[in-house]
């Protein structure tokens, strides 16, 4: 285990559920234009994997849309 990192910690990480943005796009009904726009502006976070390959943790996605004033939300992960 990494210094400085707990049990809890390493289970709270493994535990999150990461998107594509293809996923996002069709749960939210935006274009993935759309989901790149909000990474970009800093508005949901994302998690880089190499030069093209993106991932969203979907409570990211929930925060955000509650955010925007949708307060009835399905979960994505049980949706995509």
């Amino acid at each position: 285990m990494p210094a400085g990192k707990s049990d809890s910690d390493q289970e709270k990480l493994f535990s999150i559920e990461l998107l594509t943005i293809q996923q996002v796009a069709e749960w939210a009904r935006v274009s993935p234009k759309t989901i790149y726009r909000w990474i970009e502006t800093g508005q949901i976070p994302v998690v880089k994997f190499g030069n093209r390959t993106y991932r969203i943790p979907a409570g990211a996605v929930i925060d955000q849309l509650r955010q925007a004033g949708y307060e009835h939300l399905v979960d994505p992960k049980n949706h995509v």
